[in-house]
């Protein structure tokens, strides 16, 4: 009688063992599907930030070249703002891939790119207290505003430059 009690108790923890690993088994498939949408969702949302990034220094360039010629800023400085624009592919890689810092990620693409020391690109940030807000977020984001920044920084100089016009000498002070 009581080994029929332990067969019967032992039968019912099997079955209950069996379902339960029935059910995380599904479980588990559902999440494994899940994490293959998710991580489709994620390259597909990191390629397009790529892309992105590509086009906003393509643009930014474009901006930089069309408003330099006229500027007042010295050439060290509108070559500082146009490597920040180039290096903003590469800046984004870094910060998605590698979860680095902002400054590390500008101090690779120095080393990379041998054009300007990372402390002459430092130096001239913090020289122009309207690029600092961007540089201090630390982000993609405010890299971005901190290339718009200096290319507008340039755009500003080289109006102001077109817009004065020289005094005849005939006229009176």
């Amino acid at each position: 009688m009581w080994t029929l009690l332990i067969f019967i108790v032992f039968f019912v923890v099997v079955v209950l063992l069996v379902i339960k690993i029935d059910s995380l088994s599904k479980a588990h498939k559902r999440m494994v599907m899940e994490y293959k949408l998710r991580d489709q969702e994620s390259s597909h949302i990191q390629q397009l930030t790529y892309e992105l990034a590509e086009e906003s220094c393509q643009i930014l360039l474009q901006q930089l070249l069309h408003d330099k010629i006229n500027s007042r800023l010295p050439a060290s400085e509108v070559f500082c703002i146009e490597t920040l624009c180039q290096a903003i592919p590469m800046i984004c890689k870094e910060l998605a891939q590698k979860q680095q810092s902002l400054p590390q990620a500008l101090k690779k693409y120095c080393k990379r790119n041998l054009a300007v020391e990372y402390s002459e690109l430092e130096a001239f940030i913090n020289r122009h207290g309207r690029l600092i807000q961007g540089w201090q977020k630390n982000s993609l984001a405010g890299y971005l505003q901190l290339c718009q920044s200096g290319v507008m920084l340039v755009k500003e100089q080289s109006y102001k430059e077109i817009g004065k016009t020289p005094r005849p000498l005939s006229e009176p002070v």
